[in-house]
């Protein structure tokens, strides 16, 4: 029961969304500056993923408090046990991360940029906790992970290798952001109905059903049209190219959510399948260029 809730707390997309992103701010450092400190760059991914399961696992102990989320057959002596280990490994996450941020501040490797993104990523994933907790922040979870999970890593993973903003930066990442956005769309809207059972409000039972599916398709096609405004203000086009290779597959899921939205049965395995190749796929594209340049 222990362990089965510990890895409760490890959100698969998220934190592929998160590290891949990250892996790409890397490579992006790697083509415009060079790579100068590879233990930095290490050090700043344990960071972020340190800071998101202490999230995670607060979100979790804070569930517990509650005698309906308990897991099947389990008495109070079990879920006091269940607590115990999960303040420890919250404990222990804690300290590693502020081992890192204390041998960054001993080295003088922090300088204020960075200082500012780090802080902004711990208070944002506050914000990220909070949106669990109160009931007004729910609708705008989604955003709230879009900024935590696809605007900060890459920031950070650049900012600890150069002090030098590039604008290849700002240019790279708003493309992502749709397509994270309409991955979480999907996965809320295949739990609509139960969460309209359960009164839980998310982003779907805030706009309800047919509109998230046309967000949905619409947040696809934004993606690739903000990738072509990017080439077109100055991203090097043969960097930015394969990125529209993976468009027919979101031509797919887009045919495939508007079947859906005609009332034919969905597919949501094959849909968060595509959904997720229209994003991690153009950030592997994105990041082979970069680093083998």
């Amino acid at each position: 029961m222990i362990v089965k809730n510990l890895l409760k707390a490890i959100k698969p997309f998220r934190l592929a969304s998160m590290l891949a992103t990250y892996a790409l701010g890397a490579g992006l450092v790697q083509y415009v500056r060079h790579m100068k400190d590879w233990g930095a760059l290490i050090q700043g991914g344990l960071f972020l993923l340190f800071v998101i399961l202490i999230i995670e696992l607060l979100k979790i102990l804070g569930q517990l408090r509650d005698i309906k989320n308990w897991p099947k057959d389990a008495n109070l002596n079990e879920i006091k046990r269940l607590r115990w280990v999960i303040t420890l490994v919250i404990a222990t996450f804690l300290t590693a991360a502020m081992t890192i941020f204390v041998d960054w501040m001993i080295r003088r490797f922090l300088w204020d940029g960075l200082t500012f993104l780090i802080l902004g990523f711990v208070i944002l994933g506050g914000v990220y906790y909070l949106s669990d907790v109160r009931q007004a922040l729910r609708p705008y979870k989604m955003l709230i992970e879009a900024l935590l999970f696809v605007v900060f890593p890459p920031a950070i993973a650049y900012f600890t290798q150069s002090a030098e903003p590039h604008r290849l930066l700002t240019l790279v990442v708003p493309g992502l952001i749709p397509v994270y956005l309409a991955y979480r769309l999907l996965t809320d809207l295949k739990t609509f109905h139960e969460d309209l059972r359960t009164e839980k409000l998310t982003s779907v039972t805030h706009v309800g059903w047919e509109k998230a599916m046309v967000f949905h398709n619409a947040l696809i096609l934004l993606a690739y049209l903000i990738f072509a405004m990017v080439a077109l203000i100055g991203f090097p086009w043969f960097i930015l190219w394969p990125v529209f290779l993976t468009l027919p597959i979101g031509l797919v899921e887009i045919w495939l959510m508007e079947g859906v939205r005609r009332g034919k049965k969905p597919l949501w395995g094959l849909m968060q399948f595509a959904t997720a190749c229209v994003l991690f796929i153009p950030i592997y594209l994105l990041g082979f260029a970069f680093w083998i340049r």
